[in-house]
């Protein structure tokens, strides 16, 4: 990774925002900033440990710019906030990587980790992804290209401010199932495991059975456990597919929940 990149890297982390409040809040130089940051490095042996790895289910700790963060000034004064990625899938990932390969395996972790970090107001720069994957920069441009190329948009910091709301990759699954692709077709485009397809479409029938018992958006987020933005891109699809060309798809997935739901599950 190239000089600059890694400049950029080094200010995101716990160091350089350390040095950021001291130099902002307590009015000390830089190099006086720098010195305390060392000396506390030093006296608590924060060499010892890495904090951004937790270590259980595969997550990571990253620090990043806020994706309400405005373009122009420099990365050291932007703001910035703290979030849980998934680096590691587990047998999902080891699903994709023996079915697809290893670049299968790294669009599919680019998809998660933007789309995990932009729902926590976070944006990821493609120099992150490159940090994390331990690649280079390069890579992820062309990872990035090949899945836009799918129809997938990876939220980066490049394009979150511009292109206004988008379709996650999980809407995008849930539509490719609608339009009557195999659960293999769909595996091959997306990049995901048969598995996790399976859940975006057990949420979306979910989704459905309850807006047709007449909940809110808000409730039918909190029994589904997923976002409202998910939940109103999972009725657009509903409303979408609702036609008589689709008919029969719909009517065999939502069968499918009801047999599925005899012991008090939700039915239509």
């Amino acid at each position: 990774m190239e000089a600059q990149a890694l400049k950029r890297i080094e200010s995101k982390t716990r160091g350089s925002q350390f040095i950021q409040v001291l130099k902002k809040e307590f009015e000390f130089s830089p190099r006086t900033a720098r010195a305390v940051m060392e000396e506390a490095r030093e006296i608590y042996k924060l060499d010892r440990i890495d904090p951004s790895f937790l270590g259980k289910k595969g997550k990571i700790v990253r620090i990043v710019i806020s994706k309400e963060a405005s373009h122009g000034p420099p990365i050291d004064e932007l703001p910035k906030i703290e979030v849980f990625l998934t680096l590691n899938g587990g047998i999902e990932d080891d699903i994709v990587r023996r079915k697809q390969g290893n670049r299968a395996l790294r669009q599919y972790r680019i998809l998660r980790m933007a789309d995990e970090c932009e729902k926590q107001g976070g944006s990821l720069t493609q120099e992150d992804l490159a940090d994390i994957l331990k690649v280079c920069p390069r890579t992820v441009r062309r990872d990035i290209k090949e899945l836009k190329e799918q129809g997938f948009i990876v939220l980066t910091r490049g394009v979150i401010n511009d292109i206004g709301p988008s379709v996650s990759h999980k809407a995008r699954i849930v539509r490719l199932y609608l339009e009557r692709k195999t659960y293999t077709e769909i595996s091959r485009i997306s990049r995901h495991s048969p598995f996790s397809i399976k859940r975006y479409i057990k949420s979306f029938r979910q989704v459905v059975f309850l807006h047709r018992k007449g909940l809110s958006c808000k409730e039918i987020a909190y029994s589904a456990d997923i976002s409202k933005s998910l939940v109103k891109e999972y009725l657009e699809l509903y409303s979408e597919f609702n036609t008589p060309q689709y008919q029969d798809r719909l009517i065999d997935l939502l069968t499918v929940r009801t047999t599925s739901s005899k012991k008090g599950g939700v039915q239509s």
